[in-house]
């Protein structure tokens, strides 16, 4: 059960340590959204091609230091969506996944964002 205090984010080089210990190589963010709402909806953990574990995008509901670990970590690997999209207020729809490369140390987002307002000219 928590004790009601907040928990501090983790720091990138803390999620990069934290996947390192797990032996993963990798962990894959996908998300959606657009006109108000949106995020995360699968964060998934790779050993080369192996899908090696999935971690829940909303807290777990139980509370014990493993859920309080892996929900740190789930929100950790979110926050670079959350960084560019804030509320994901606004007039588009978006898809894409982030891409955490544990021996790189590097964090790349590929997204396609489409609006119903853009010209013709905008995707030339």
């Amino acid at each position: 059960m928590s004790d009601g205090t907040a928990k501090a984010k983790m720091t990138r080089s803390e999620v990069f340590r934290e996947l390192a210990s797990r032996g993963v190589d990798r962990a894959v963010v996908e998300f959606s959204g657009g006109n108000d709402e949106g995020g995360p909806d699968s964060i998934i953990l790779y050993v080369g091609e192996e899908e090696v574990s999935t971690l829940s995008t909303w807290p777990t509901g139980t509370r014990t230091a493993e859920d309080d670990a892996e929900d740190r970590l789930a929100d950790a690997l979110g926050d670079p969506v959350y960084e560019v999209y804030h509320t994901f207020a606004g007039d588009f729809d978006v898809t894409g996944e982030v891409i955490w490369d544990v021996q790189a140390q590097t964090i790349q987002m590929i997204r396609d964002e489409r609006s119903e307002y853009a010209h013709s000219e905008d995707y030339l």
